[in-house]
Order: structure tokens, then sequence, then C-alpha cells
């Protein structure tokens, strides 16, 4: 039979499976057939007979075809494998080649100039800071306390003087 042969009948084949509703009532109705309808089931058992088959041809010609569609049916479930694995393999190198474009792209962060701690506690001296730093927020301390009338400073040492913000 011509492979596209076959699917002449898929449909015919189709509604009886969707009707019996599974394989093995679908191999039932299809040998059944053949037991009533064919000489499939028939045995030669002389040389003068017309119809039917030698003892075990019936069987044979079953099992040969069903090797034949197992075969292919072998061959394209290693197709598919090997189709999964090329695709499962290419989209891990994709991904790969992405993520390397992606680190690529980013630029490392610039190490610190320089490290400074900042301490929020306030001595004598003022606020803590860099050490450049510090001398401008001493002069706009003491600056302030130029621009205080006399007797400020005592209203001062009460209440807790912040931190001037910086920018």
């Amino acid at each position: 039979m011509e492979p596209g042969a076959a699917e002449l009948y898929d449909q015919a084949l189709l509604g009886i499976l969707q009707h019996v509703g599974n394989v093995q009532d679908f191999l039932r109705v299809l040998f059944g057939f053949l037991y009533r309808k064919t000489d499939f089931y028939r045995l030669l058992r002389h040389p003068s007979d017309r119809m039917g088959f030698p003892p075990g041809a019936a069987q044979a010609l079953v099992l040969q075809v069903f090797k034949t569609f197992d075969h292919m049916a072998r061959q394209d479930d290693e197709k598919r494998r090997k189709e999964l694995e090329e695709k499962f393999g290419r989209k891990e190198e994709e991904e790969a080649v992405a993520a390397a474009v992606v680190a690529a792209e980013q630029e490392p962060a610039p190490a610190p100039a320089q490290e400074v701690e900042i301490d929020s506690a306030v001595d004598s001296a003022g606020p803590q800071g860099p050490p450049g730093l510090r001398s401008v927020v001493q002069e706009v301390a003491q600056g302030s306390r130029e621009a205080e009338p006399p007797g400020a400073d005592a209203g001062a040492a009460q209440v807790p003087r912040e931190p001037t913000a910086l920018p």
C-alpha cells in the first residue's frame, strides 16, 4: 500500500476508534471484521483449498506489520529525542551567549577613591566627618556663633544643637 493511500482511511478508522473508545476494542472490531468478512482465519488444509492461509501465516503477517510500524515508531522517538536535545542545547548555548553579552555590557562598579567612616557622635570640636569636610563644618559653626548676639550662648547650652545638614 502506498504511504499516502493509508491516509484515505484515517477518517473512517478515527470514527470507529472514537465510537469504541479505546485501542483494545478497536483491535477487536478490526479482527472481528477479518474473522467475519475475510478468509484471514481460515487455514489451508489441503492443496485443493482455495481460501485461507497456511498454518501460522496469518499470525506471521500480523507480527510483520506490527514490527514494521513498531520500528517506525522507535525511529520517530529517537528523532524527537535528538531534536529536543538540539533545541535545549541551542537554547542553553544562546542563554550563555546572552548572559556573556549582558555581563560585557555592564560596567564594573568603580572602586571607591577613599573609604570614610562616619561617626554620628558630636564631640566638643563639632560634628565629625571627612578631614576636608570637617573644616568646612567647623567654619560654618563658628560663623553662626559669631552672628549670634551675646548671651545667646547660654540658651544654646541647654538645647542640644543638631549638626548642620550637608548638601
